[in-house]
């Protein structure tokens, strides 16, 4: 089933959102579990704006609880790549930014940000973010680094969450509107409380048994942005 991540204008939505990130900030959280995130970039991101979104991405993660270590993978690099680069399973996930889109489900949808592939056991190793779009979307709402940061970590969260992991409002929202891209600027966007407990759970029940969980019946998780008028 294709999940997709849209940016609209409906008011009942947007007063759902409000509510959630008129809350205080979650609680600070013991660190308990490590994920490893092996980044490819094909889209020849400048590093300074990488290396920012990286950190704003571990600073999410970190206040849900789980810290998150970045690992940078380019073609550039070439036999320089860290071996760990090509190597994914539960706690050691594969992030590739590619410069736009080559699945023929996603590539004729300009507003799809980004996608992955949990399944219905909650394993998945892959996500992609589409970063002309990503590139386009920050430049023309004037985003930065936070916007790429953001859908980075909204594709980590559905490896880490498995499947139907959408929520209604927050960073694993299915749809972005002009309210919630203003948490973006703003930094404002973080996983609920019950998600970053369930990511927790997870990750430190594979971590304990060392097991390794095969990819079955993968399904489609799409990040997408619609087009919003600048304010």
């Amino acid at each position: 089933m294709k999940k997709m991540l849209r940016i609209c204008a409906a008011p009942v939505f947007l007063a759902a959102a409000s509510t959630v990130f008129a809350q205080s900030p979650l609680p600070s959280t013991p660190l308990r579990s490590e994920v490893s995130i092996s980044v490819h970039d094909y889209a020849g991101v400048s590093t300074p704006v990488l290396a920012a979104a990286e950190e704003q991405a571990r600073e999410i993660f970190r206040r849900a609880g789980l810290e998150t270590v970045w690992l940078n993978c380019s073609p550039k690099l070439e036999k320089h790549e860290p071996k760990s680069c090509y190597f994914a399973d539960a706690t050691h996930l594969t992030l590739k930014i590619s410069s736009h889109a080559m699945n023929a489900q996603v590539r004729d949808r300009i507003d799809v940000l980004g996608t992955s592939y949990p399944d219905e056991q909650g394993a998945g190793y892959f996500a992609y973010v589409f970063y002309d779009r990503v590139r386009e979307l920050a430049q023309r709402r004037t985003l930065g680094h936070t916007l790429l940061a953001d859908v980075m970590a909204h594709e980590v969260g559905h490896l880490l969450l498995g499947s139907n992991s959408h929520s209604v409002s927050g960073i694993m929202c299915a749809r972005w509107d002009a309210e919630q891209l203003r948490n973006v600027s703003e930094g404002r966007m973080s996983f609920a409380a019950s998600e970053s407990r369930q990511m927790r759970e997870r990750v430190f029940t594979r971590q304990s048994a060392h097991a390794k969980l095969a990819p079955v019946a993968s399904q489609q998780a799409t990040l997408t942005a619609a087009s919003v008028t600048p304010r």
